[in-house]
Protein backbone atom coordinates (compact mmCIF):
# COMPACT_ATOMS: atom_id res chain seq x y z
CA UNK A 1 0.00 0.00 0.00
CA UNK A 2 1.51 3.56 -0.65
CA UNK A 3 1.87 6.03 1.46
CA UNK A 4 -1.09 8.25 -0.54
CA UNK A 5 -2.91 4.97 -0.25
CA UNK A 6 -3.05 4.59 3.49
CA UNK A 7 -3.71 8.78 3.93
CA UNK A 8 -6.72 8.46 2.43
CA UNK A 9 -7.66 5.35 4.41
CA UNK A 10 -6.48 7.07 7.66
CA UNK A 11 -8.83 10.16 6.64
CA UNK A 12 -11.96 8.53 6.20
CA UNK A 13 -13.31 7.90 9.80
CA UNK A 14 -13.10 11.54 10.02
CA UNK A 15 -14.55 12.87 6.91
CA UNK A 16 -17.63 10.37 7.40
CA UNK A 17 -17.69 8.82 10.99
CA UNK A 18 -20.92 7.92 10.77
CA UNK A 19 -20.69 5.64 7.62
CA UNK A 20 -18.40 3.36 9.54
CA UNK A 21 -20.34 3.19 12.45
CA UNK A 22 -16.93 4.92 14.60
CA UNK A 23 -18.96 7.79 16.08
CA UNK A 24 -22.44 8.88 16.92
CA UNK A 25 -24.32 11.76 15.51
CA UNK A 26 -26.75 11.61 18.05
CA UNK A 27 -26.01 11.34 21.62
CA UNK A 28 -28.24 9.03 23.73
CA UNK A 29 -32.23 10.54 24.51
CA UNK A 30 -31.76 13.59 23.10
CA UNK A 31 -34.63 15.33 22.95
CA UNK A 32 -36.36 15.74 19.74
CA UNK A 33 -39.21 17.67 18.59
CA UNK A 34 -41.18 16.83 15.16
CA UNK A 35 -43.96 18.31 13.18
CA UNK A 36 -46.49 16.18 11.32
CA UNK A 37 -46.45 16.59 7.78
CA UNK A 38 -50.25 14.90 7.32
CA UNK A 39 -52.40 13.68 9.51
CA UNK A 40 -52.09 11.09 11.58
CA UNK A 41 -55.46 9.57 13.15
CA UNK A 42 -57.36 5.83 13.41
CA UNK A 43 -59.79 7.11 10.48
CA UNK A 44 -56.82 6.88 7.97
CA UNK A 45 -54.27 5.36 8.83
CA UNK A 46 -53.83 1.71 8.87
CA UNK A 47 -50.90 -0.68 9.99
CA UNK A 48 -48.03 -0.36 7.87
CA UNK A 49 -48.14 2.78 6.62
CA UNK A 50 -45.36 5.14 6.12
CA UNK A 51 -45.05 8.29 8.52
CA UNK A 52 -42.86 11.15 8.26
CA UNK A 53 -42.00 14.31 10.25
CA UNK A 54 -40.29 17.09 9.98
CA UNK A 55 -37.38 17.63 13.07
CA UNK A 56 -37.77 21.17 14.59
CA UNK A 57 -35.27 20.86 17.37
CA UNK A 58 -32.87 20.30 18.32
CA UNK A 59 -31.04 22.67 16.10
CA UNK A 60 -28.83 21.01 14.40
CA UNK A 61 -31.23 18.65 13.35
CA UNK A 62 -33.32 21.53 12.19
CA UNK A 63 -34.79 20.53 8.49
CA UNK A 64 -34.00 16.78 8.83
CA UNK A 65 -36.93 14.08 8.55
CA UNK A 66 -37.78 11.20 10.88
CA UNK A 67 -39.71 8.27 9.09
CA UNK A 68 -41.90 5.66 10.56
CA UNK A 69 -44.66 2.93 10.39
CA UNK A 70 -47.66 3.07 12.29
CA UNK A 71 -47.91 -0.43 13.65
CA UNK A 72 -51.73 -0.81 14.81
CA UNK A 73 -54.24 1.29 14.17
CA UNK A 74 -57.80 0.63 16.03
CA UNK A 75 -61.04 3.05 16.47
CA UNK A 76 -63.19 2.71 19.38
CA UNK A 77 -66.55 2.43 19.92
CA UNK A 78 -68.55 5.63 19.78
CA UNK A 79 -69.21 5.85 23.38
CA UNK A 80 -67.19 3.70 25.95
CA UNK A 81 -64.57 2.10 23.45
CA UNK A 82 -60.88 2.68 23.22
CA UNK A 83 -58.79 3.74 20.29
CA UNK A 84 -55.58 2.40 20.25
CA UNK A 85 -52.38 3.92 17.64
CA UNK A 86 -49.34 2.32 17.59
CA UNK A 87 -46.11 3.70 15.75
CA UNK A 88 -42.68 4.19 15.82
CA UNK A 89 -40.23 6.16 14.37
CA UNK A 90 -36.68 4.42 13.11
CA UNK A 91 -34.90 6.10 10.68
CA UNK A 92 -33.15 10.34 10.90
CA UNK A 93 -32.47 11.32 7.48
CA UNK A 94 -29.65 13.97 8.11
CA UNK A 95 -26.91 15.29 5.67
CA UNK A 96 -27.65 12.91 3.05
CA UNK A 97 -27.40 10.11 5.67
CA UNK A 98 -30.22 7.56 6.73
CA UNK A 99 -29.79 6.97 10.33
CA UNK A 100 -31.22 4.10 12.50
CA UNK A 101 -33.16 5.50 15.83
CA UNK A 102 -35.19 4.35 18.55
CA UNK A 103 -37.30 6.79 19.98
CA UNK A 104 -39.96 6.96 22.76
CA UNK A 105 -42.81 10.07 23.05
CA UNK A 106 -42.17 12.05 25.70
CA UNK A 107 -45.46 14.67 25.03
CA UNK A 108 -47.62 15.28 22.07
CA UNK A 109 -49.21 18.86 21.12
CA UNK A 110 -52.25 18.94 19.04
CA UNK A 111 -52.20 21.95 15.71
CA UNK A 112 -53.20 24.21 18.37
CA UNK A 113 -51.05 23.68 20.89
CA UNK A 114 -52.57 21.82 23.46
CA UNK A 115 -50.84 19.35 25.45
CA UNK A 116 -51.53 15.97 25.70
CA UNK A 117 -54.85 15.95 23.92
CA UNK A 118 -55.97 15.00 20.51
CA UNK A 119 -57.58 17.85 17.82
CA UNK A 120 -60.65 17.21 19.63
CA UNK A 121 -59.73 17.73 23.24
CA UNK A 122 -59.80 13.99 23.55
CA UNK A 123 -56.73 13.25 27.08
CA UNK A 124 -54.20 11.11 25.46
CA UNK A 125 -52.56 8.41 27.09
CA UNK A 126 -49.22 7.18 26.40
CA UNK A 127 -47.10 4.37 26.65
CA UNK A 128 -44.01 1.99 25.09
CA UNK A 129 -43.41 -1.66 24.85
CA UNK A 130 -40.44 -1.83 26.85
CA UNK A 131 -41.34 -4.45 28.71
CA UNK A 132 -42.27 -6.75 26.24
CA UNK A 133 -38.71 -5.81 24.40
CA UNK A 134 -36.90 -6.66 27.84
CA UNK A 135 -38.97 -10.03 27.96
CA UNK A 136 -37.79 -10.97 24.26
CA UNK A 137 -34.34 -9.70 24.77
CA UNK A 138 -34.04 -11.79 27.78
CA UNK A 139 -35.82 -15.01 25.85
CA UNK A 140 -32.90 -14.70 23.06
CA UNK A 141 -30.44 -15.00 25.30
CA UNK A 142 -31.65 -18.19 26.93
CA UNK A 143 -31.95 -19.45 23.35
CA UNK A 144 -28.72 -18.60 22.74
CA UNK A 145 -27.01 -20.22 26.17
CA UNK A 146 -29.03 -23.17 25.35
CA UNK A 147 -27.09 -23.42 21.78
CA UNK A 148 -24.17 -21.68 22.07
CA UNK A 149 -23.57 -21.60 25.75
CA UNK A 150 -22.35 -17.86 26.77
CA UNK A 151 -21.24 -16.45 23.45
CA UNK A 152 -24.42 -17.49 21.94
CA UNK A 153 -26.62 -15.88 25.11
CA UNK A 154 -24.86 -12.43 23.94
CA UNK A 155 -25.53 -13.39 20.35
CA UNK A 156 -28.84 -14.20 21.12
CA UNK A 157 -30.06 -11.51 23.47
CA UNK A 158 -29.01 -9.03 20.47
CA UNK A 159 -31.01 -10.66 18.18
CA UNK A 160 -34.13 -10.86 20.89
CA UNK A 161 -33.75 -6.93 21.06
CA UNK A 162 -33.35 -6.31 17.39
CA UNK A 163 -36.53 -7.86 17.00
CA UNK A 164 -38.29 -6.18 19.62
CA UNK A 165 -38.67 -2.73 18.20
CA UNK A 166 -39.95 -0.45 20.31
CA UNK A 167 -42.90 1.64 19.27
CA UNK A 168 -45.55 4.46 20.87
CA UNK A 169 -48.70 3.59 21.61
CA UNK A 170 -51.27 6.45 21.92
CA UNK A 171 -54.92 6.05 23.29
CA UNK A 172 -57.71 7.71 24.28
CA UNK A 173 -61.20 6.77 25.37
CA UNK A 174 -63.53 7.30 22.16
CA UNK A 175 -64.33 6.70 18.93
CA UNK A 176 -60.83 8.03 17.42
CA UNK A 177 -57.43 9.50 18.02
CA UNK A 178 -56.43 12.38 15.21
CA UNK A 179 -53.72 14.88 14.59
CA UNK A 180 -53.48 16.73 12.46
CA UNK A 181 -50.27 18.56 10.02
CA UNK A 182 -48.37 20.82 11.97
CA UNK A 183 -48.96 18.87 15.57
CA UNK A 184 -45.64 18.36 17.51
CA UNK A 185 -44.34 15.08 19.08
CA UNK A 186 -41.78 15.40 21.56
CA UNK A 187 -39.23 12.11 21.41
CA UNK A 188 -36.78 11.03 23.37
CA UNK A 189 -34.49 10.00 20.91
CA UNK A 190 -31.47 7.49 20.34
CA UNK A 191 -28.67 5.80 17.40
CA UNK A 192 -29.32 2.43 16.99
CA UNK A 193 -25.94 0.44 16.67
CA UNK A 194 -25.36 -0.58 13.34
Amino acid sequence: MTLRASFVLAALPALYPWGLGLAQTIQPDTEFRVKLLAPLSTDTNRKGDKITAQVISPQEFDGDTVEGEVKESKSGGKIKGKSVLNFSYQTLNHGGQAIPIDSQVRALLNSKGQENVDEEGRVIEKKNNLGKAAVATGAGALIGAAIGGGKGAAIGAGAGAAAAIVFIEVGTTGPKVTFAPGSVIVLSVKERQR
